[in-house]
């Protein structure tokens, strides 16, 4: 009775509970390996091919990428395994650091959990690689992911579902940075806006390399970019390796589209800064006509 009594205390004190999700992954290592290996062939592949939806290069970006041509890069890509790979890896590697957590805080801390009386609140998930939104039970998730580790999980290309303002959440953990353009993110960020019913909640994660090792994007420049097409900063917070944002859809009247694609055009102007870090990442947001086509 005692072991039985102190392994139930042990099991209390677990921790948070591991990804319902299975990877073929099993070492930590090894996934942490795949995730940044995956990431400097991305940013590698995006400096080769250009930034923009017509092949466009960078105009401060290096002509080659400095090192790989896109042949040696995708070799490369494929011998780390590819995408299956990379998103085996994410599974184990968000199981360790889970984004969701701030998701809870902040919803809790907007007062936006619902009563057990109250109906559950509806968050659309981009790019899931595990099901812990949807274990969640005052949540009614919808997670989509362009290539499906889980069952419960829809393997659908966010670019392909129409937008009807029915989320009060939308989440998208790490992919933004995944997505292979200036252009397409700026068509995924206005995606994401127009899922949002009035005054929903749009939380982004994205690495802090992202907006701090790039000559086209800063945390400021970020919030200028959702804000010009409606959504304003509601909070941030910066662990060592992520930035997480969490941003409000406010008024049709706030949004000025036009500017948008004025300011934050195709391909993207690098902005002068001064930093004490390389600025070795090429992430870039841009805008066009195009990005708002539908919307």
């Amino acid at each position: 009775l005692l072991r039985l009594d102190m392994a139930k205390k042990r099991s209390g004190n677990a921790g948070p509970p591991r990804p319902l999700v299975p990877s073929a992954m099993k070492s930590l290592k090894r996934a942490r390996h795949v995730t940044s290996e995956f990431h400097r062939i991305q940013r590698e592949l995006d400096l080769v091919t250009g930034g923009g939806s017509d092949g466009n290069k960078h105009k401060s970006g290096p002509h080659a990428a400095g090192k790989s041509s896109k042949k040696e890069l995708e070799r490369q890509l494929k011998g780390l395994g590819g995408r299956q790979a990379y998103q085996e890896a994410s599974v184990l590697t968000t199981g360790r650091h889970r984004t969701c957590k701030w998701v809870f805080a902040v919803l809790t801390r907007l007062g936006m959990r619902p009563k057990k009386s109250e109906p559950k609140l509806r968050l659309l998930e981009v790019g899931a690689v595990n099901t812990q939104l949807l274990a969640v039970p005052w949540l009614a998730v919808r997670a989509v992911d362009i290539k499906s580790q889980h069952p419960k999980i829809e393997t659908m290309d966010f670019f392909d579902i129409t937008p009807a303002q029915e989320y009060k959440v939308v989440v998208c953990s790490m992919v933004l940075n995944c997505v292979s353009s200036a252009l397409k993110r700026g068509r995924m960020l206005a995606l994401a806006r127009s899922h949002l019913a009035p005054g929903g909640l749009f939380f982004l994660m994205l690495p802090r390399r992202t907006i701090e090792n790039s000559p086209f994007s800063t945390q400021s420049i970020l919030t200028k970019q959702l804000a010009t097409i409606g959504m304003e900063v509601v909070e941030t917070k910066m662990s060592p390796k992520v930035a997480f944002f969490c941003f409000k859809k406010v008024e049709e009247r706030a949004c000025d589209f036009g500017e948008a694609a004025k300011k934050y055009p195709d391909p993207p102007r690098a902005k002068v800064r001064q930093s004490d870090v390389a600025l070795n990442d090429w992430f870039a947001v841009s805008f066009c006509e195009e990005t708002f086509k539908g919307l």
